[in-house]
């Protein structure tokens, strides 16, 4: 653990080294898509996913990229300080923290037979129902 002192100190190392130039999340994407392209081109399609995912600027320095599962989140492990130090060097920004969050994708179910299909439709238009049960029709044929 760093003493306060100590972590000013690194700070400032941190910031003479890169600088603290401001930044917008339009220059953010643009450097960020540009280490994605490289990534792609050396063929490492794994990372360049992973690069592909939503990002968000907090704090004009706090980037938050929302992965949607564990695998994604072990492979920006492995190029997370390239990346960090890319986007030092051509943010001029020695502030730039990246995290990573976690998001459940949606899972949408298909329907396939008949009965799904109708269950499907009458969610949305209840009347089917009543005409399925006035006309005496089995959704199975």
């Amino acid at each position: 653990m760093q003493l306060p002192a100590e972590e000013d100190e690194s700070k400032k190392q941190t910031e003479e080294t890169y600088g603290s130039d401001p930044f917008t999340l339009a220059d953010l994407k643009k450097q960020w898509d540009h280490f994605a392209e490289a990534r792609k081109k050396e063929g490492k399609d794994s990372e360049y996913a992973v690069l592909k995912q939503e990002i968000e600027l907090i704090d004009n320095h706090k980037i938050v990229l929302k992965l949607t599962n564990a695998v994604k989140l072990n492979i920006l492990d492995r190029f997370r300080s390239d990346l960090i130090t890319h986007l030092k060097t051509a943010l001029n920004n020695g502030a730039i923290e990246l995290s990573a969050e976690l998001h459940e994708e949606e899972s949408v179910r298909t329907p396939y037979t008949n009965k799904e299909k109708f269950e499907y439709m009458a969610e949305k238009k209840p009347i089917l129902h009543e005409l399925k049960n006035r006309l005496g029709l089995d959704p199975d044929f």
